[in-house]
C-alpha cells in the first residue's frame, strides 16, 4: 500500500494529498471533467454572451446597469442552483469515494464513483441542510456558535459518503472526529484557500475572455481535486486519532466486501 492510514500532522496531510493528486490525476480529472468543468465552461460562456456594452465608468443608477443585473439574475440564478444542488454535490461525493478507494489501491473508476455518489446524494442533501441550519442558527445566536458549528460539522460530507451515516448521526460523528482537530482544520483551510486563490489568479490573467474561461475552469477543477484529497486525508487522520482504524471497515465503506489482498499491518507502517 502506497498510502499510510494513520494520524498525520499538517505537513503529512498535505504530502499525502499531493501524492494522491499526482498519482491518480487522470481518474480524478475524469470525475471533475464529467460535470464540473463543462458546467463552469458553459456558465462562463453564457456570462460572456449576455454581458452588456456599458460605458467606461458605469454608474449604479444607469438603466443599462440595472437591466444587466436583472438579466443576469434571471438567466444565471437557475444555473447557480443547478451547480449548488446537483453539479458540485455529485462531483464532490464522487471524488470522496474515489479517493477513499485509492487508499486501498482498488480504483473505483469514474462511472463507478459517480454511481456511488448518486446513491448517497439524498442523504448528503439532508445532512447538508442540517449543517446549514446549525451554522445559521449559531450565527443568529452569537456568531461564535456558528463558527464552532462550521468546524464541528466540517467532516459531515466525508462521513456520509464513506461511512454511510447521515442526518443527525453524521453531525454527531463529525463532531466526535473533530475533537482536538479544529486547529488543524483551520490552518489546512487557510492553506487550501491561498493555494486555490493563487491558481485561479493565474488563470484570470489570460487576456482572451473565452480562453480565460476554459483555463480557469480547468484550474478550478484541479483545485477541487486537491482540496477534496486534502480533506479526505484529514478525515482519515482524525479517524486514526480517535479509533483503531480497521481496513476491513474502510473496504466495506467504499463498497469492497473482502479486502483480502490488503495486508492489515500496512495501516500501521
Amino acid at each position: 500500500m502506497r498510502y499510510e492510514i494513520r494520524e498525520l500532522g499538517l505537513g503529512g496531510i498535505l504530502d499525502q494529498a499531493v501524492k494522491l493528486t499526482k498519482n491518480h490525476f487522470g481518474l480524478f480529472l475524469g470525475i471533475v471533467g464529467v460535470l464540473l468543468i463543462p458546467y463552469n465552461v458553459i456558465v462562463g460562456f453564457i456570462q460572456l454572451s449576455i454581458a452588456p456594452k456599458l460605458s467606461p465608468n458605469p454608474m449604479v443608477q444607469d438603466p443599462a446597469v440595472t437591466q444587466a443585473i436583472l438579466q443576469n439574475m434571471v438567466i444565471l440564478m437557475p444555473l447557480a442552483l443547478l451547480g449548488a444542488y446537483v453539479i458540485i454535490p455529485l462531483t464532490n461525493a464522487a471524488l470522496v469515494h474515489a479517493i477513499a478507494s485509492e487508499y486501498l489501491e482498488r480504483s473505483a473508476g469514474v462511472l463507478d464513483s459517480l454511481k456511488w455518489a448518486l446513491r448517497r446524494i439524498l442523504p448528503l442533501f439532508a445532512t447538508w441542510f442540517l449543517v446549514l441550519l446549525a451554522i445559521f442558527g449559531g450565527f443568529i445566536l452569537c456568531i461564535v456558535p456558528g463558527i464552532l458549528a462550521a468546524f464541528w460539522f466540517g467532516l459531515a460530507t466525508q462521513v456520509v459518503i464513506i461511512e454511510g451515516t447521515w442526518g443527525f448521526a453524521a453531525l454527531k460523528r463529525s463532531k466526535e472526529l473533530m475533537t482536538g482537530n479544529i486547529g488543524t482544520l483551520f490552518v489546512l483551510g487557510l492553506l487550501i484557500f491561498f493555494i486555490n486563490a493563487g491558481l485561479l489568479l493565474g488563470g484570470n490573467l489570460i487576456p482572451q475572455p473565452h480562453v480565460q474561461v476554459v483555463i480557469s475552469s480547468l484550474v478550478q477543477g484541479v483545485a477541487t481535486i486537491f482540496e477534496s484529497a486534502a480533506v479526505v486525508v484529514f478525515y482519515f487522520s482524525c479517524r486514526c486519532r480517535h479509533e483503531q482504524f480497521d481496513l476491513t471497515r474502510l473496504a466495506q465503506s467504499v463498497g469492497i466486501e473482502s479486502p483480502a489482498e490488503i495486508q492489515p499491518d500496512s495501516a500501521q507502517s
